[in-house]
């Protein structure tokens, strides 16, 4: 019996401490989840063709990092996208593909709606295929954070100038240029798993801290997490994300 992975999702989005609007959003099966709701969703799937899971974070004002975060979330995890493709070995064109029809689109909504000028996001996220192969990748500061042992490790790459601090990179925000999102294969782990943030957790929050909750693997954990980054001041959005795997056969039944 042919084995696949079957993945436990689970995501909390949060205006923070300080804002009234919530410009974040997370993307999956072509839905953008988002909103003013402290409540914690959770689904299990049994990944038989590749599934997408992203944070992205708004810019350019409340309509509109709304909009762009939106769009990015839906346009990311569109179901079927990466069906031809067998492993995350072999995903990375495509990913680099459909981030910039992403942000292409993003920059022609904007010129089309002079509300909306400028919109932009950032966005973090990972493609998981049947064999439990993932490819995380990102553009901007939102990050994909791994247990590795006790300790916390980074899988994403931060695009901002070391100089200023400024984005070096995002999507939309009406600058026409090739994308170069960056990339890390790895299997889906068992818990923790992959933990998927925008910077309204790592901006306000010790990374030990975040270390810490992670080890702990509460049941409780992005809730835990939230409350982290409240306490530290919660001046932005607070989202993220949390996926984790467990092996069954094709007939769903459990393995392992």
């Amino acid at each position: 019996m042919t084995e696949v992975v079957a993945v436990r999702v689970s995501g909390l989005t949060h205006h923070g401490a300080v804002r009234t609007n919530n410009e974040d959003g997370i993307g999956w099966l072509g839905w953008s989840l988002r909103g003013m709701s402290p409540t914690v969703w959770e689904t299990d799937v049994l990944v038989t063709a590749p599934v997408t899971l992203v944070v992205c974070d708004g810019m350019g004002g409340h309509a509109a990092g709304e909009e762009a975060s939106r769009l990015a979330c839906e346009m990311l995890t569109t179901p079927g996208y990466f069906d031809h493709i067998a492993d995350a070995q072999s995903a990375r064109e495509a990913v680099r593909v459909l981030v910039q029809r992403t942000s292409d689109s993003i920059n022609d909504l904007s010129d089309q709606q002079p509300y909306l000028r400028g919109m932009g996001c950032t966005v973090a996220g990972v493609v998981v295929f049947p064999d439990g192969s993932a490819l995380v990748f990102n553009v901007g500061d939102s990050r994909v954070y791994c247990m590795d042992g006790d300790y916390l490790g980074q899988l994403t790459v931060d695009h901002r100038s070391a100089d200023t601090n400024a984005l070096t990179q995002a999507l939309g925000g009406g600058r026409r240029v090739v994308l170069e999102p960056a990339f890390f294969e790895c299997r889906i782990p068992g818990k923790p798993g992959l933990l998927l943030c925008t910077d309204g957790l790592d901006d306000y929050a010790d990374e030990l801290d975040i270390e810490r909750l992670m080890a702990g693997d509460s049941n409780n954990i992005l809730c835990e997490l939230r409350d982290l980054a409240l306490s530290g001041g919660g001046g932005d959005n607070i989202t993220l994300a949390r996926i984790t795997a467990h092996k069954r056969t094709a007939n769903g039944e459990m393995h392992g």
